[in-house]
C-alpha cells in the first residue's frame, strides 16, 4: 500500500473511531424512570426529552412508568424496579426513613404547581375569604396539608383558621364542590384548571407566590444505580437539563410533546406552560436555603424530629 492509500485508510479509521465514540452512536442505555402522577406537566419533561430525541443524543433510552403517588413511586425504587424517580422535594423524608436513594438534581423550585381553588358555589374570591371555610387537602401530613398550614400561619389565623378536610384529592374534591360540602381545595394547577374549565371552581391563589425558596420536585436515583451506572446517571442529567433548555426555547413543540402525557386541551396546556416553565431548575443545583425550607416542612409535618445532614439526602456530583 503506497503512502497516499495508507494515509487515506488511517483517516477513515480515525473518522470512524470518532463517530463510534460520540454518545448518540453508543448502544442506548435503558433508564427506568418513575413518576408519581401520569398527568403532571413537570414530570412530562421526561417524555418531551424522549420524543425530541434529546436523551437519545446522550445514549439514553427512557422507559417511563407512572405510579399512583409518591409512596408507591419510592416503593418501586426500593424494590429495584426503577433507576430514577421524579418526585417531591418532601420525599427527602423517605430517605431519612431508609429509602436506598439520593437526590441527584433539582427538578423545580417554588411550588407554583399547587394552588387554592374555591368552589364555584362559594363566594370566595380572595385569600381572606378562606378564613373559617372547609378546605380540602389530599391527606393529613401531605404537602398539600403543610401548604394549607403555611397559608394560615402567613395570614395570622392560627392552626384552625381553616377547617382542613382530607379527601384524597381528585374527583373527591369535585364531588365536595358540587354537593356544597367543600368550600375550597389545595390542589395541583393542572387539576384546578380542568375543574375551572368545567365551571365548577376558580383559582384563588398560587403557593409559588408565598412559599419561596423551596424545592417542589427533585430527581432521585437509587443507590445501586449511582454506584453501578455513574456515567449513565450523568448522561441522563445532561439530557434532562438540555430538555428544559429546549422546552424554554421551543414553546409550541414542548407543549405538543407534553400534551401526550398531561392530556390537557391546548388552551389549558398553554396556561400551565406559562405558569410553570419558569419554576424548572436550569442546572439542578440545590440551594441550601431551599433545602432547609424543605427540611423544616418535614419537621413541621412530623416526618422527622431533627434535620439530617445534607450529604445523606442529595449529591451534586453528577450534574452537568
Amino acid at each position: 500500500m503506497d503512502g497516499k492509500k495508507l494515509s487515506l485508510a488511517a483517516s477513515v479509521f480515525l473518522a470512524l473511531a470518532v463517530v463510534v465514540d460520540i454518545p448518540g452512536a453508543r448502544a442506548a442505555d435503558l433508564v427506568r424512570v418513575g413518576t408519581p402522577s401520569a398527568d403532571d406537566f413537570h414530570f412530562s419533561m421526561a417524555s418531551v426529552g424522549s420524543d425530541a430525541g434529546i436523551f437519545k443524543k446522550y445514549g439514553i433510552e427512557v422507559e417511563i412508568t407512572s405510579l399512583a403517588g409518591g409512596a408507591k413511586l419510592h416503593q418501586a425504587m426500593t424494590a429495584g424496579s426503577l433507576d430514577i424517580a421524579l418526585g417531591a422535594g418532601t420525599d427527602f423524608g423517605l430517605i431519612v426513613k431508609g429509602a436506598p436513594e439520593k437526590g441527584i438534581g433539582v427538578l423545580s423550585g417554588k411550588p407554583s404547581n399547587f394552588v387554592v381553588q374555591a368552589s364555584a358555589l362559594s363566594k370566595i374570591d380572595s385569600v381572606q375569604g378562606l378564613k373559617g371555610k372547609k378546605v380540602a387537602v389530599s391527606s393529613v401530613g401531605a404537602l398539600t396539608y403543610w401548604l394549607a398550614q403555611q397559608l394560615m400561619k402567613r395570614e395570622g389565623w392560627g392552626p384552625n383558621g381553616m377547617e382542613l378536610v382530607a379527601t384524597g384529592g381528585g374527583q373527591a374534591n369535585v364531588a365536595g364542590f358540587v354537593s356544597g360540602n367543600l368550600d375550597a381545595a389545595v390542589t395541583s394547577l393542572e387539576a384546578a384548571l380542568k375543574v375551572e374549565q368545567a365551571g365548577q371552581g376558580r383559582v384563588v391563589m398560587s403557593f409559588g407566590n408565598i412559599i419561596n425558596p423551596f424545592i417542589a420536585h427533585v430527581i432521585y436515583a437509587t443507590n445501586d444505580t449511582i454506584a453501578t451506572k455513574p456515567d449513565t446517571v450523568r448522561r441522563f442529567l445532561k439530557g434532562w437539563y438540555e430538555t428544559i433548555e429546549f422546552a424554554r426555547a421551543h414553546k409550541s413543540e414542548a407543549i405538543a410533546y407534553s400534551r401526550k402525557v398531561t392530556e390537557l386541551p391546548e388552551d389549558l396546556a398553554n396556561k400551565v406552560y406559562d405558569f410553570e416553565m419558569d419554576t424548572f431548575s436550569a442546572d439542578g443545583k440545590f440551594d441550601p436555603a431551599a433545602v432547609e425550607a424543605v427540611k423544616q416542612a418535614l419537621v413541621d409535618l412530623g416526618q422527622m424530629t431533627e434535620k439530617p445532614d445534607n450529604k445523606s439526602l442529595y449529591t451534586e456530583a453528577f450534574l452537568p
